[in-house]
């Protein structure tokens, strides 16, 4: 134990472990907190008496030997003399200095000087320059630790010794006076200044105590609540076997809780806000939801009586302080209201609708993770639709079953009504015919309905659910297709889709048809209906033949396609281009070119298909002879089997109806292969692998610590090596500058960064957590970026700042004049509520450049990646954004072709064929012969 501050240990051998401990009556208690280990040569202190709260204990961690000597030897010893012993003392105050301050310092603070005296204005920061460890005396006026502003430095006699991890941020106007340890003359002023650093320790670790042990309560109070919570879930699921009802668990919150019964509803899993999200810049706690669930959202307006129709499960408020709500579809047709809290249903009527806010949030569902068929998207799309099939297939067969009637009613009508003269039969037959046509109208009617709202039903959420894997795909995904072709490729999923769904449809209700028509030809005669089935089985060969002939054309026309409506995306956006270039003849030649290739395929793909329509329709007239022609040698009796005229009129009407199923079924076989050639163009979009997923782990908040190490990277396997084996680094709050001539890798190292690309070898890491781990949306929400090539969007000043998060007035004028556009802003007519055009084509190429830094900075982040952020700016207003930026303390690393930009950078890596070739201050660099010297001379002339 370090408890007598009259001595101080010298380790001989061996080395020694270093905790913190709190202490009561003189006695370690509770948990150690690890600080630092001490090795040979270096000397041990104590900074607290055994009364203390807390104090130091040494353990010892190999075999470890320490000489004890009184504290009064180092105070009579002449440290000019005693090298040795001085650096031992400084290496001391160094280890101290690492537990209260921070690895890196701003580029706006000050650097103290060797020795001497230094004024500082209030508000500013100084600190000893790195490597150093420099003795401080504050003369007059008050400062506190930079990083600990509770930690203050009051005027006094002592030479305080601070690392440059400790940085004095004046109070007011100071005066320092600085030393270095050989300045000191004597003993025991190097005392003194280590018990006022010993103070500051002691104090630090009291507090940081105390903060342990409120954790350390706060901690149990979360788990007795979550133990509360488990309890209520396990007995909510026990008393769900009785109600026959499902069960939800009580989550942290109401929303979550709300949320969580909403994706109960639509088969996905609900998490908690990333630790990442900052919870203070979304409008809306569920979007935090939403994006740790990977879900796509909506606001909804509740209008009219909207609990009469299918809305899907919707995330609703009370229209009292806005308590959430889950909306659910109930047993019965209808809504009802579940409380998160409580979970009590209340029916959706008239008079509880009025308690609703007349806004909600639709959660939509997403596609399945990993690869999928196009038989999965059925799947996938009509889940939750099992009723509707159910009662579209019993008005299917009720609809077959009632025409079916019509046969049978012909033939008793021939050889019944007629030959016997009765009137009443005639009649009654007639009107059971109309009721029942009639009756078919209405089922058909219902059926068309249900069958419509399947489709639609099933085709939203199929689209909602492919834009939402479109988007959520890897950067290197759309560098393969042209954004024309990428539509064209997401606009046959839908077409995949409702061929998918009709087929199912139309098969299964096609070949109830056909079975039960079939089973009346045969009860009729099964001489005509083997005649019967062999048409079926020749229209059925037509068709699928001329199916397949078609279905080949079509598969070139849609590759066609695609690549044609790229090539027309790409003449539209370039038009300004082809116009300058004098290029319009040329370009109307290769459109030309593209579109006869296109028609000369729909040429023959018409053609393909005008042959299977003849035939389809040559067929029921050659089934209809063929009918006659065997019919009538029934009709005689020469046919070895008798037919009635009635009979034989039945027959033919129930050969109608099962042609026509046969020809359906047909139609659905040839739809399914041309959903099979669809698929081929969304198979590139169904097998890419998303960008996050849950094996990607939440980054947290970050520090701001960036580094690559050994990063090798090419953009193709057969390509050339864009990064050879590159490492930087970059600390938390340094100003890195990028530099080097065009193709050197600086973009690429940028496009690594932003979880773009993947290093071929290497790992990319921020806060010492590698990038391919992290979800890359929770590492992006927390950096700024700021390209030449950077958007605005149409919408007023105040909403391109904000780009859709939460921010105040004042918060969206800080970023403005930290950006120098606040002027700008109030020179114009409405300020902030300026309109600015799409791609900010209103304003200047400065005021566009500065609106784009402050739509960065407004939402502090902790990193900044600028790619010649500052290039439309002059020099005056250059340098506030530079100040700014320093002020904020955040990590830049910037990309800089115009070097005078970065005479305040921390470091700056030279870059050199994917290499670094030189590192180093702009200082140091313009000194040194090499590449940096180079492009200044160039830049010079």
């Amino acid at each position: 134990m370090l408890d007598d501050l009259a001595k101080v240990w010298v380790v001989r051998s061996g080395a020694a472990a270093v905790f913190s401990t709190r202490l009561e009556s003189g006695v370690p208690v509770g948990n150690r907190r690890f600080l630092f280990q001490v090795g040979i040569g270096e000397l041990l202190f104590a900074i607290s008496q055994p009364t203390a709260r807390s104090g130091l204990i040494a353990l010892a961690v190999d075999d470890l030997s320490l000489s004890e000597l009184p504290i009064d030897d180092l105070t009579r010893f002449d440290l000019t003399k005693a090298r040795s012993r001085l650096t031992a003392v400084e290496g001391w105050a160094a280890r101290l200095c690492s537990l209260l301050g921070r690895a890196s310092a701003s580029a706006s603070d000050e650097q103290l000087p060797e020795h001497g005296s230094l004024e500082l204005i209030e508000g500013h920061v100084a600190r000893p320059k790195a490597g150093r460890i420099s003795w401080i005396r504050v003369d007059d006026g008050e400062a506190v630790l930079a990083d600990q502003p509770e930690r203050r430095v009051q005027p006094s006699r002592e030479y305080i010794p601070l690392s440059s991890q400790i940085g004095l941020r004046s109070q007011s106007a100071i005066r320092l006076t600085v030393a270095t340890g050989a300045d000191l003359s004597s003993g025991p002023v190097v005392a003194e200044g280590l018990g006022a650093l010993h103070r500051l320790i002691r104090e630090h670790l009291e507090q940081a105590d105390i903060e342990e042990r409120n954790d350390e309560v706060n901690r149990f109070k979360q788990r007795r609540v979550a133990q509360e919570r488990l309890t209520r879930s396990a007995m909510d699921g026990v008393a769900a076997v009785l109600k026959q009802r499902g069960t939800v668990p009580h989550r942290d919150t109401p929303i979550l809780t709300a949320a969580t019964l909403v994706g109960a509803a639509l088969g996905v899993e609900i998490h908690p806000p990333a630790k990442s999200e900052n919870l203070d810049r979304v409008k809306n706690p569920l979007d935090g939801i939403a994006r740790a669930s990977q879900l796509r959202h909506r606001r909804v307006l509740l209008r009219g009586e909207w609990w009469s129709d299918d809305c899907g499960p919707l995330v609703g408020y009370l229209e009292d302080g806005h308590r959430p709500v889950a909306l659910l579809p109930g047993k019965r047709p209808g809504y009802e209201i579940v409380d998160p809290e409580t979970l009590h249903r209340t029916p959706v009527t008239g008079e509880t609708v009025q308690r609703l806010a007349p806004e909600a949030v639709m959660l939509y569902r997403p596609l399945p993770a990993g690869r999928l068929k196009p038989w999965q998207l059925v799947g996938f799309s009509l889940r939750g639709r099992g009723p509707d099939i159910a009662f579209l297939l019993g008005l299917s067969l009720i609809v077959t079953l009632i025409g079916m009637l019509t046969p049978m009613a012909t033939a008793l009508v021939m050889d019944t009504a007629i030959p016997d003269s009765d009137r009443r039969l005639l009649l009654e037959l007639g009107l059971g015919l109309a009721a029942a046509s009639f009756g078919v109208g209405l089922l058909s009617l219902a059926q068309s309905i249900v069958a419509i709202r399947l489709s639609t039903a099933a085709d939203s959420a199929t689209q909602t659910a492919v834009w939402d894997r479109l988007l959520g795909l890897k950067a290197s995904f759309f560098k393969r297709f042209s954004s024309g072709d990428l539509l064209s490729r997401v606009s046959a999923v839908g077409e995949i889709n409702q061929q998918l769904n009709g087929t199912t449809l139309g098969t299964m209700l096609a070949s109830l048809m056909a079975a039960l028509n079939l089973g009346l030809l045969l009860y009729y005669s099964s001489r005509l209906a083997l005649i019967a089935v062999g048409l079926a089985i020749v229209t059925a060969i037509v068709t699928v033949v001329g199916g397949y002939t078609v279905r080949r054309f079509n598969l070139s026309l849609m590759e066609l396609e695609g690549h044609f409506f790229g090539l027309v995306v790409q003449m539209i956006r370039s038009a300004n281009k082809i116009r300058i270039a004098g290029a319009q003849e040329r370009a109307f030649a290769l459109w030309a070119r593209k579109y006869a290739e296109q028609m000369t395929l729909v040429r023959k793909s018409q053609m393909a298909e005008d042959y299977v329509v003849v035939a389809n329709q040559a067929l029921p007239a050659i089934s209809t002879m063929l009918l006659f022609w065997f019919g009538v040698q029934l009709l005689n009796g020469t046919g070895g089997e008798q037919l009635s005229i009635g009979m034989f009129l039945a027959f033919n009407a129930a050969l109608g109806t099962f042609v026509a199923g046969t020809a359906a079924l047909s139609n659905a076989v040839v739809d399914a292969m041309d959903v099979m050639a669809k698929s081929r163009r969304i198979r590139p979009i169904l097998d890419e692998e998303a960008e996050t997923g849950s094996a990607k782990a939440d980054p947290g908040r970050l520090q701001g610590g960036v580094a690559l190490s050994n990063v090798c990277f090419r953009y193709s396997a057969d390509g050339p090596m864009i990064l050879d084996c590159l490492s930087i680094h970059v600390d938390p709050g340094e100003f890195v500058a990028l530099a080097g001539p065009s193709g050197s890798g600086k973009s690429t190292i940028f496009r690594l960064l932003l979880g773009f690309e993947t290093p071929e070898s290497g790992v990319v890491t921020f806060d010492q957590q590698e990038l391919s781990g992290l979800d890359p949306t929770g590492v992006r929400r927390q950096m700024g970026v700021v390209l030449q090539s950077g958007v605005l969007n149409s919408g007023s000043i105040l909403d391109n700042i904000g780009v859709g998060g939460v921010i105040t007035m004042d918060e969206a004028w800080e970023a403005a004049e930290d950006s120098a556009l606040a002027d700008d802003i109030r020179a114009m007519p409405m300020g902030m509520h300026t309109m600015v055009s799409e791609g900010g084509g209103n304003l200047s190429g400065g005021q566009r450049q500065r609106l784009l830094i402050a739509r960065t900075l407004v939402l502090r982040p902790r990193i900044l990646l600028m790619d010649e952020a500052t290039s439309a700016l002059d020099n005056r207003t250059q340098e506030v954004v530079s100040k700014s930026l320093e002020r904020r303390k955040v990590t830049r690393l910037v990309i800089a072709h115009r070097l005078s930009t970065i005479r305040s950078a921390d470091r700056i890596y030279v870059m050199d064929h994917g290499r670094v070739a030189q590192a180093g201050s702009f200082e140091q660099l313009v000194e040194q012969e090499g590449v940096f010297r180079s492009l200044m001379a160039r830049q010079q002339t």
